[in-house]
């Protein structure tokens, strides 16, 4: 089983071509439709969290998301919206780690430029 599988298998998350994913906010789980963008990015992010140690929590989903703003975020308004969102949400609740996990990544490079590519 590759790596990723395995995570995602260990974690309780679907296949990043799943037709819907569970948005999981404390005990409240949102099933929301997974739209092509998002399909296209998934892998990349997941991989994204695998490698910065980010848990799959909202704390660590604002970190992925200001790491990723750093490194380079997947290139669609929509997901630039979503992870925009998050950075504000983690500047505001959250600034220190935020602004670390920024930093971070400004020293790394992003896997979304391999997503775009499929």
């Amino acid at each position: 089983m590759e790596g990723l599988e395995r995570y995602r298998e260990e974690h309780g998350l679907e296949p990043g071509d799943a037709s819907h994913w569970l948005c999981r906010i404390g005990p409240l789980h949102v099933r929301l439709p997974n739209f092509e963008w998002r399909r296209r990015a998934v892998d990349a992010h997941d991989r994204h969290h695998m490698i910065t140690g980010y848990p799959l929590t909202i704390a660590g989903e604002i970190q992925v998301a200001a790491w990723e703003w750093g490194a380079g975020r997947y290139p669609d308004w929509r997901a630039t919206l979503m992870c925009g969102s998050l950075v504000l949400l983690g500047a505001a609740a959250m600034p220190r780690r935020t602004l670390r996990a920024y930093l971070y990544g400004r020293q790394c490079e992003s896997f979304h430029p391999k997503a775009i590519e499929r």
